[in-house]
């Protein structure tokens, strides 16, 4: 049965479409700028975070992602605030691996008491199929069907994505697309070849609060977000509430409807005070058990990450002078 589903995601791979392509994360508190470009720059500092997730395991072919992220963001001449990020996400499921660097711009405007930044990203992707892997009858012998490779195949395409995003001390919101032009990967100009694949344009949503209060002298905070991925055709939405304990430990959990259940928890090494760049750290984990059918065929999924950011200090320019009064 294993082989039968695997098979199942090949084949749609492979055969011309428009779905929900782009990996799936759960620690997406942590992974805006992925998915939003306007995120770049939003906290002022070098921020840089890596993403690892393993999806179904024990799943023959399971999905396996990578993504590193990295963004700065400056005041120019005291009233410009300018971002920018680099995004880099690997990803692989069965014969099929996908490679997408962005580069992403964002300008950031105080409006009220909050900032509105508006973004756009240019990258390129990358999709490549090998030519060893499983049909429901078993191996492949490139006899079953002239739409399947039996030799590897692969080509590279232009990307482009804009989002907008509302932050102020507490909350954030944003809107985002992402593969807006929608291109044609074909490793045939005539797209007469075994691999032809639409990258479907994909809209987000996502927003998030931060509620601080004091528990027996400490400090608490509890902090509820939501994510919603769509490409107009299928939505996935995600609800989290995560709680933080003396800017140390967060625990907290995550449903995914009709999907799954996660549970995530995190340290924050600023917590534990141990001084130089260690307090800039911050590192997590989340677990998601599915509730959907594929609970039968997999063992879950699991995802790390860790965070480091850090700000710039400008020094301050300090200027002396000389009086008549103290030659």
């Amino acid at each position: 049965m294993k082989k039968l589903l695997i098979a199942v995601v090949c084949v749609l791979s492979v055969f011309e479409m428009s779905a929900q392509q782009d990996p799936q994360f759960t620690q997406n508190m942590f992974n805006r700028l992925s998915v939003n470009p306007a995120y770049a720059g939003a906290k002022e500092s070098f921020c840089a975070t890596l993403i690892s997730r393993e999806q179904w395991s024990g799943f023959e072919g399971n999905p396996q992602t990578n993504l590193l992220s990295l963004d700065y963001g400056r005041t120019i001449k005291g009233k410009h605030k300018v971002g920018a990020g680099l995004t880099v996400i690997q990803d692989e499921i069965g014969p099929e691996q996908s490679l997408n660097l962005k580069l992403a711009l964002a300008y950031h405007k105080r409006i009220m008491q909050g900032v509105l930044s508006a973004g756009i990203e240019l990258g390129i992707y990358n999709k490549s199929i090998s030519a060893n892997w499983r049909t429901s009858e078993g191996a492949f012998d490139g006899t079953e069907d002239p739409k399947i490779p039996n030799s590897e195949a692969g080509s590279t395409v232009f990307d482009l994505g804009v989002g907008v995003y509302y932050y102020r001390k507490n909350m954030y919101v944003g809107l985002s697309s992402t593969h807006l032009n929608q291109s044609v990967i074909s490793d045939d100009p005539d797209e007469t070849s075994s691999l032809t694949y639409t990258k479907a344009r994909h809209y987000y949503a996502m927003g998030g609060y931060n509620y601080t209060t004091t528990l027996n002298g400490r400090k608490f905070e509890i902090m509820p977000s939501f994510f919603v991925k769509s490409d107009a055709i299928s939505t996935q939405v995600d609800l989290n509430t995560n709680f933080k304990y003396d800017d140390l430990i967060w625990v907290g959990t995550s449903y995914r409807i009709q999907d799954a259940v996660s549970l995530l928890a995190g340290v924050d090494f600023a917590g534990l005070q141990l001084g130089g760049q260690f307090d800039n750290i911050k590192v997590g984990l989340a677990y998601d058990y599915n509730i959907s059918d594929l609970s039968t065929y997999n063992n879950g999924s699991v995802e790390f990450m860790i965070n480091y950011c850090y700000k710039f200090v400008k020094n301050e320019k300090v200027e002396r002078y000389k009086s008549v009064r103290f030659l």
